[in-house]
């Protein structure tokens, strides 16, 4: 079985390499760090590979853009350092994920799921579906908060950012200047309640609305320093490993 790895973090790529090596049953016949750099090869040579192992978050954006640019007809089983892109979604057509750092029994778990599913000819990952399933998708439009004895809903579009402290996610209302207890977690929110053209999961601890980011500019540690909109004090970091996909989401 031949298989190509798209990959732009170096270790990691090298990581996953060395653990396929480990199963016997997969040559790698190449590694790719760029959208661009995996379109070209596939164009010649997708004939010629049974599997591909693809990071989200690519050197030059995300990992979306190959399957717009050319058909994929061969499985993929997508990694990522982060739960954030309705992975759960991935599964339809028998497709897996495996979440960084990659640990030997997960990746075993996803090869025997090829040999099993793929190599008899079930139905590959199709480039259409894959944009259906986060364009089409009913997001949230109001969230219920308390505060004191009494409720409220809030719109999403008057939340400015939310915030995990001390194992409690918050709202923030940016007009109100008040923060919110809410009963779900930054995975879940992001996973299946935020429209992701609206929210961006910054780092660990925020996901921000766009429409609450003023500016942004370069900061210590090839991170992003944001500034939101007069009125609202706050300024939130993007970590150095989310700049690439933020500039995507925010410019697109």
């Amino acid at each position: 079985m031949r298989a190509v790895i798209v990959e732009d973090e170096q270790l990691a790529a090298e990581r996953l390499a060395g653990l396929i090596a480990k199963t016997d049953a997969i040559d790698v016949v190449g590694q790719f760090d760029t959208v661009r750099e995996t379109v070209s090869f596939f164009k010649n040579n997708q004939e010629e590979i049974d599997l591909m192992f693809c990071d989200i978050q690519l050197a030059d954006g995300l990992s979306f853009k190959i399957f717009e640019k050319i058909d994929i007809n061969i499985p993929v089983i997508f990694t990522t350092a982060y739960d954030e892109y309705s992975l759960q979604a991935f599964k339809v057509n028998s497709l897996d994920y495996l979440l960084k750092p990659v640990q030997f029994p997960e990746l075993q778990t996803a090869i025997k799921k090829y040999s099993t599913i793929y190599q008899k000819q079930a139905q590959l990952i199709d480039a259409n579906l894959l944009k259906d399933l986060f364009v089409k998708r009913k997001y949230k439009e109001r969230f219920l908060v308390k505060a004191g004895t009494k409720y409220y809903h809030k719109p999403v579009d008057d939340i400015t950012y939310f915030s995990s402290e001390d194992k409690i996610v918050y709202l923030h209302d940016g007009q109100a200047g008040k923060k919110f207890m809410t009963d779900f977690t930054l995975d879940e929110l992001v996973a299946d309640h935020l429209d992701p053209d609206k929210f961006f999961r910054i780092n660990r601890k925020f996901i921000v609305h766009i429409e609450s980011i003023e500016l942004f500019k370069p900061y210590a540690g090839q991170r992003l320093l944001l500034k939101l909109h007069e009125g609202q004090v706050d300024e939130l970091l993007v970590s150095r490993e989310k700049v690439v996909a933020f500039k995507s989401w925010f410019t697109k």
